[in-house]
């Protein structure tokens, strides 16, 4: 490591980071900016994406949120590989239509909490005792947890959650060095298929600056919060969404 990358409080040079959710969409782009800044990077995922990671110079683990034992498992590895975790990105999620209150579907509305908001709290209960002082964690949330519309309620519901164990999170591992925070990113294309969604255009025009971002955009957002440049950031929602939740858009008063 060179003097200026130890003096760069934006450099993550040789951190070792994992980011769960990390095989397809942000979670990959995010893995891949960081690699490419110098950071050791593990990406997990339900499916063997060895070769995916490999493409990016990362390391696969594989993991199921839904499954304690799997997630038990995954950080034993990860444990094996990195020996310690700098900064753990949570970004595991879905977005699984569950309709509306008066027709709804219960066992996809459970998934979704399952797999938002419990398979989170599995991987920082997993994950939590790699993290020494100095280190942070970094939640992948959404706008959604505090502004919805119909149909949405199971997503929404699950990214408020978040957005409360965060704050929660903060003050429980503040006195032991690590940072808790979330990035809430805005209309990206994804994994989840936001880019084709229906209600897409309909977002964009929401936003304040009418853009639809890519997911390599959010990269530079995930690195500041692993540097040191965001040492007094803690218990924070930090929005990516490009104005969102700021109010009416001009677009949309049009």
């Amino acid at each position: 490591m060179t003097t200026r990358e130890k003096s760069d409080p934006f450099s993550v040079a040789d951190r070792h980071i994992v980011i769960v959710g990390g095989t397809a969409g942000i979670g990959l782009a995010v893995a891949a900016h960081l690699v490419e800044a110098g950071a050791k990077v593990v990406i997990t995922g339900r499916r063997d994406a060895a070769e995916v990671a490999a493409g990016i110079g990362a390391i696969f683990v594989r993991t199921d949120v839904t499954s304690t034992e799997s997630v038990d498992a995954g950080f034993a590895e990860i444990a094996q590989v990195l020996g310690h975790v700098d900064c753990l990105i949570l970004n595991a999620g879905v977005e699984t239509a569950v309709g509306e209150i008066g027709d709804l579907d219960l066992e996809a509305f459970e998934q979704v909490l399952d797999v938002n908001t419990m398979g989170i709290v599995r991987s920082l209960a997993a994950g939590v005792g790699l993290l020494g002082r100095g280190g942070s964690v970094v939640v992948t949330s959404s706008p959604a947890g505090s502004i919805t519309t119909p149909g949405l309620a199971a997503y929404s519901a699950s990214k408020a959650a978040l957005d409360m164990l965060v704050r929660t999170w903060a003050l429980e591992l503040g006195p032991r060095g690590v940072r808790v925070n979330a990035v809430l990113p805005g209309i990206v294309e994804s994994e989840m298929g936001t880019e084709s969604a229906p209600d897409a255009e309909i977002i964009r025009r929401m936003t304040a600056t009418g853009v639809h971002r890519k997911a390599a955009e959010m990269g530079p957002v995930f690195h500041f919060l692993a540097s040191d440049a965001s040492a007094s950031l803690t218990g924070s929602l930090v929005g990516a969404h490009d104005g969102i939740p700021a109010g009416y858009s001009a677009e949309v008063l049009e």
